[in-house]
């Protein structure tokens, strides 16, 4: 789907992150996806754990779509359209899908927070098959992230920093993997001194990349652990799986493999705390600004600890796998872009230096940094100010940015449809399927390739 820090244009991002997984799945349902009372029926066992202190997934409010209407639970005034359900005691139903339930995320209905959820029965990411159990506990993860907030307003991640990421290189991708696996390694402990000594090695792989990063992106990825990883460690309990599920993606390229990172390493630092000290809930809630790797840390000074070390065929393999994928990477990387900029049709390219627009959404998972700040999207990107508004949505683009996250530069290729020119207005505008522009511009040139505006 950012911190206290971030500004009005990136506090939208993690909002919809989600988008473009959800809506790829729309179409004309003829039943559920699941019964949403089997979902719900999870949903009560699950609220009967004590998950975290002070949560209580039945007092904060869910939208959930299952193909067919879209259910509200907990919720004391439901917004406009939804009616009390027939025969359902309790739940609020509209009809259809309700427009501010696009994927799982946390929306706003008046002053509440409200979690949705877009019900699906795999993991487009993972292909894993969902369970009602499992759907419930994604829902609980949504409701985590309203508790967190209502509760810690602070933990919240600027997602804008992944735009200007450091491009990826081959120690960065050796680095990240090295302390992945230390912190997998401790997870996966049966001894509480082996647990300890891998956690300690992960810490010190951490130190030595972040080291090496400028500061605002370790922040960021505390951050992160905080919003992502602790909802991650709440749905995993809640759906019962075990420590290391669907942590494979962790292996990806940055930016993409960073943010994904956090939700594991959040995931298991929290089931690590669990272990060497059962009260680090309580104590994060009193002191909400500690990160978890700060927490970690204090409970191992114990100098009789011993750390562990990986061998030096560990290293060998870490090294060498992390070589193979960045090489294979950096080749698909160049194609893709490649194909991209010769898609034929027209080009748009927009120039807003002079009135940069602000951004409202875009994907983390899918963008690719390329030379001089400029970033690509493979999926969903839009901006707007008082000038403009762009939605590209399953269509590529290629966007640059000011040091406030502001778009100042847009290249949008492979455009079959001519875009309406009023001159006398000056003013452009295209809606072609998933792209929509009205753009007002100060400078318009065209040319047999395109139209290249400058607001």
């Amino acid at each position: 789907m950012k911190s206290h820090r971030a500004g009005i244009g990136t506090i939208a991002l993690t909002v919809l992150c989600s988008f473009a997984y959800a809506t790829d799945a729309q179409h004309v349902a003829v039943k559920p996806v699941t019964d949403i009372r089997a979902v719900m029926k999870e949903h009560a066992l699950i609220a009967e754990n004590d998950l975290w202190p002070g949560f209580d997934p039945e007092q904060i409010p869910v939208a959930i779509c299952d193909s067919i209407n879209t259910w509200l639970f907990f919720a004391d005034q439901p917004p406009e359209g939804f009616k009390p359900a027939d025969d359902y005691a309790g739940a609020y139903v509209y009809d259809g899908q309700y427009p501010l339930v696009r994927g799982n995320s946390v929306v706003r209905y008046g002053e509440a927070w409200t979690a949705t959820s877009v019900l699906c029965n795999y993991s487009r990411r993972t292909n894993e098959r969902y369970t009602p159990r499992d759907m419930a506990g994604i829902i609980v993860h949504e409701q985590f992230h309203v508790f967190q907030r209502t509760k810690h307003p602070g933990w919240r991640q600027n997602d804008g920093v992944l735009l200007f990421y450091p491009e990826e290189t081959k120690e960065a991708l050796f680095l990240r993997r090295t302390e992945k696996e230390a912190f997998k390694r401790a997870v996966m402990s049966e001894r509480k001194e082996e647990l300890a000594g891998w956690a300690l090695a992960a810490l010190d792989c951490r130190k030595e990349r972040l080291n090496r990063l400028p500061v605002q992106y370790g922040n960021y990825e505390k951050d992160l652990q905080h919003t992502e990883g602790l909802s991650d460690y709440i749905e995993r309990i809640a759906r019962g799986v075990d420590p290391l599920n669907a942590s494979n993606m962790t292996n990806g390229i940055a930016p993409a493999g960073v943010r994904d990172l956090g939700y594991w390493e959040g995931r298991w630092i929290a089931m690590i705390l669990d272990r060497l000290n059962p009260e680090w809930k309580t104590y994060l809630e009193s002191n909400d600004t500690l990160s978890l790797e700060d927490i970690l840390q204090s409970v191992l000074i114990d100098p009789s600890l011993i750390k562990q070390h990986f061998s030096e065929s560990d290293i060998r393999q870490l090294r060498l796998d992390s070589e193979k994928d960045f090489d294979e990477w950096q080749i698909k990387k160049a194609e893709e872009i490649e194909s991209y900029k010769n898609l034929s049709g027209y080009k748009i390219e927009i120039n807003s230096i002079s009135d940069p627009l602000n951004i409202r959404i875009f994907e983390p998972l899918e963008i690719e940094i390329l030379p001089e700040r400029t970033v690509f999207h493979r999926v969903i990107f839009s901006a707007a100010n008082q000038k403009g508004n762009i939605r590209i949505f399953n269509h590529p683009c290629i966007t640059g940015f000011d040091d406030s996250y502001r778009l100042v530069k847009l290249i949008l290729n492979g455009i079959p449809e001519t875009p309406d020119v009023n001159l006398e207005e000056k003013k452009l505008t295209l809606k072609y399927e998933g792209i929509v522009l009205e753009l007002n511009y100060a400078e318009l040139r065209t040319d047999d390739s395109g139209y290249f505006l400058t607001l």
